[in-house]
């Protein structure tokens, strides 16, 4: 929106200090106004670069399940399983060991009141997916396989997003060459750019939440799990302008 600011100068109604105010505000109206206006011969543009990189990390989220009318024994045996989970896993020294939040809800059996059930969740996490294998093996005796899937470590990310950086950044300013030649001029500028990175596509395989471990596998296998790919790409989108 433009401001016009109309100025009448009568010598007995405004004073010097007064005029310099008002010439202020209306060079400042004209500002905010030119601001408003979109440059002329602005073109937007968009690249991207993307790579397909085998996933290097395995992750697995166990859990412990108990139910009992009493929630203090409930505890107990919650409490009893995840020690014996955590010193099942020590002697894993490549996996990292996280222990999850514990909840516990109400069953009812036809609007009756039959027991509390809690659980709480163990994350399982390692590059080293034959030793992870293993003690997914061992957990599964006692404990539930709520998810197992693999994906790319961030360390793994952030080398292959300096890759693709360098590569979409290269892709977008040759289109901005191709462009500016194909409009008969030799030179253009970068108006405004964004560079953005994500991670797609990482394959997930989720076991069924109430199925007893050794039903899935056999009591103490290895989890076999099939390494997979995932898809890591980089966009550039911006706009540029074309001067000459």
């Amino acid at each position: 929106m433009r401001l016009i600011v109309q100025i009448s100068i009568y010598s007995k109604e405004i004073t010097m200090k007064q005029l310099i105010f008002l010439l202020s505000l209306s060079l400042l109206s004209s500002i905010a106004f030119a601001h408003d206006v979109k440059p002329e011969g602005i073109i937007n543009l968009q690249a991207s670069a993307s790579m397909e990189v085998e996933t290097d990390t395995m992750q697995a989220t166990v859990a412990v399940e108990a139910e009992n009318y009493d929630p203090a024994v409930l505890a107990k045996k919650i409490n009893e399983k995840m020690s014996w989970a955590m010193d099942t896993a020590k002697p894993f020294s490549n996996v990292k060991v996280k222990g999850g939040q514990y909840t516990t809800h109400q069953i009812y059996n036809k609007r009756i009141f039959k027991a509390w059930r809690g659980t709480q969740t163990i994350t399982l996490e390692s590059k080293n997916t034959e030793e992870l294998g293993k003690l997914i093996g061992l957990l599964q005796k006692k404990l539930l396989i709520k998810s197992l899937r693999y994906h790319v470590s961030k360390e793994k990310v952030q080398a292959v997003n300096k890759v693709l950086i360098k590569q979409a950044i290269s892709n977008f300013k040759e289109q901005a060459s191709v462009i500016t030649k194909e409009f008969d001029k030799n030179k253009y500028v970068i108006h405004q750019v964004n560079v953005n990175a994500n991670n797609r596509h990482q394959p997930v395989y989720r076991a069924r939440s109430h199925m007893k471990a050794d039903m899935m596998m056999a009591e103490s296998a290895p989890a076999n799990l099939q390494q997979n790919t995932s898809n890591i790409q980089v966009n550039v989108n911006g706009s540029i302008r074309i001067t000459k």
